[in-house]
């Protein structure tokens, strides 16, 4: 994830680049006010006069620059964001669905918000800021020596020791961020799941212990969070202490250069000025040094959450389904909980079948392992002779269509939710509509396919949602349509009359797992499996 970050480094040129042309020109204001000054006490008018000229010069372009410096920090701030987000959901979008589905979707919102927030914080940011000071710290140094070398030396020890200080004890920092972290995905997975089921805690009277285990959640986050900023507290006051001590030691010795006539006045003043600009930057420096450092556990657990652990090389590339799908000794497990053994069976193009069993026995498995979520644990499943495993996944996905009882709409148009922002004629969309029982439901709608669908759907039924994803699947006209529970939702008569549609496809594979079954309808299966103690028949 953090490559991803370094893709904007042309903006982070670009932004240092402005914040060393800001630096050279305050540098060259301090040397001229020494002019000023030494000028000034020494009784030469003509160059007070003309040195007077050219800082006013200086501070006149010191007004756009420093506008500059803004907008190329922010600049380089969105680009450095953009990239790692979208590199985030690229690579989200390349799991394996069984290895996603594995996972809780918290873990993924709490790595795109509370993880990229921190990175934000301390680690794009910080970046920006150490180059910054870093520059700030070079070019007033330049400055202070042009005048005296002997300050240089006692800067650069300062800034070595400031810096092995830093690195030491931003050790605690990272322990601190990685377990806050773990404590916002687990907060996250409890919000998401107190919300779900909002209804159940209201009707059951559970708002007093929801509550009380909210509150917990909520305390152990914040005291992590007061961990974290007591431990920057202790670090910069002592960073402070140090430097602190170091400035009035060299004032010190400046103040004493100067009563010996080592120094002018106005080479004091410089000095004394340019101080701030380059112990304010080491404080700077090692304020952010600690914070960057403590973010790479979170690089680390971002990544993992990323990672494909099966990774099997997949070659083969499939333009359509033309003779059969087969089950050789098929056997599947969800670690020792063993679902399916020894499964043969055989599916053809264009035959429609019906997978029945009670709830348990391996319905759903048969069906992710047909749809290619899951690859067997033992035996082979072959598409025309080619086995499953070794085809492509977006070429397979690109000849089947899925209707699953629990329908995602998004918040868009009834089209476009038909649709799926895919390109189809009108005779195709309305012919898929009437077969999926949508016709009287768009007709009454005031402004048809193009009304909003809002919140997942909230602003129509259940049955509504059902008939949206048949619609699909009848829509993407694809070799095979796999329904799981597709008809749940919706009155028998409707179900009945989609299911014939359905059954009445030529040249298209269906395979329906349902414990909705009716007679009528059953009978014009070509095959009805049993899915039942491990086995199927």
């Amino acid at each position: 994830m953090k490559k991803s970050i370094w893709k904007a480094w042309p903006f982070l040129v670009l932004a240092l680049g402005v914040v060393l042309c800001n630096a050279i020109l305050e540098g060259m204001i301090t040397i001229y006010m020494m002019k000023i000054i030494d000028t000034a006490i020494s009784g030469d008018k003509t160059l007070l006069f003309q040195s007077s000229k050219k800082i006013l010069l200086m501070a006149i372009i010191l007004l756009p620059a420093s506008i500059l410096l803004s907008y190329t920090k922010g600049l380089y701030k969105v680009k450095a964001l953009v990239s790692m987000k979208k590199v985030f959901v690229d690579k989200v979008f390349h799991k394996n669905i069984n290895e996603f589905q594995k996972d809780n979707n918290a873990k993924y919102v709490s790595s795109l918000t509370n993880d990229m927030n921190t990175i934000e914080t301390n680690y794009i940011t910080g970046v920006y800021e150490i180059g910054f000071n870093i520059i700030y710290f070079i070019v007033g140094f330049i400055v202070i020596a042009s005048v005296n070398i002997y300050a240089l030396g006692v800067g650069i020890l300062i800034g070595v020791i400031i810096t092995v200080i830093s690195m030491f004890i931003s050790k605690p920092l990272q322990k601190h961020q990685n377990h806050r972290s773990s404590l916002f995905e687990e907060y996250t997975t409890y919000i998401k799941e107190v919300l779900s089921a909002f209804q159940i805690i209201k009707a059951n009277n559970l708002n007093t212990k929801i509550q009380g285990e909210f509150y917990k959640k909520s305390k152990d986050i914040q005291y992590k969070g007061y961990v974290i900023d007591k431990i920057n507290t202790y670090i910069v006051s002592t960073q402070k202490f140090i430097i602190t001590l170091s400035y009035f030691s060299l004032i010190a010795v400046v103040v004493f250069m100067c009563i010996k006539g080592y120094l002018t006045f106005g080479a004091v003043v410089l000095i004394v000025n340019n101080m701030e600009k380059v112990l304010n930057p080491l404080m700077q420096f090692s304020e952010w040094l600690p914070k960057i450092l403590s973010v790479k556990t979170l690089f680390n657990k971002v990544d993992e959450v990323l990672i494909n652990h099966d990774s099997y090389n997949e070659t083969i590339t499939v333009d359509s389904f033309r003779e059969s799908i087969e089950f050789n000794n098929v056997s599947f497990s969800y670690d020792n909980n063993e679902v399916l053994k020894d499964v043969n069976l055989s599916i053809n193009k264009g035959e429609k079948y019906l997978v029945v069993g009670p709830s348990g026995g391996g319905k759903s498995t048969l069906l992710k392992l047909l749809r290619k979520y899951f690859i067997p644990k033992k035996g082979d499943i072959l598409l025309d002779g080619q086995n499953l495993k070794d085809i492509k996944k977006e070429s397979y996905f690109n000849n089947i269509s899925n209707v699953e009882q629990q329908v995602f709409l998004f918040e868009d148009t009834l089209r476009n939710n038909i649709t799926l922002y895919k390109d189809y004629s009108e005779k195709d969309i309305f012919d898929a509509i009437e077969k999926a029982g949508l016709g009287d439901f768009v007709n009454g709608l005031p402004q048809g396919l193009d009304t909003i669908i809002f919140d997942n759907g909230k602003n129509i039924s259940g049955g509504e949602k059902s008939r949206v994803a048949i619609a699909r699947g009848l829509l993407g006209k694809t070799d095979i349509i796999f329904l799981d529970e597709a008809f749940a939702s919706l009155d028998s008569s409707v179900a009945k009359e989609i299911e014939n549609t359905l059954l009445n496809l030529e040249g298209i594979t269906i395979i329906n797992v349902s414990h909705v079954i009716f007679e009528e309808t059953k009978k014009s299966y070509d095959k009805v499996f049993v899915v039942k103690n491990k086995l199927v028949c």
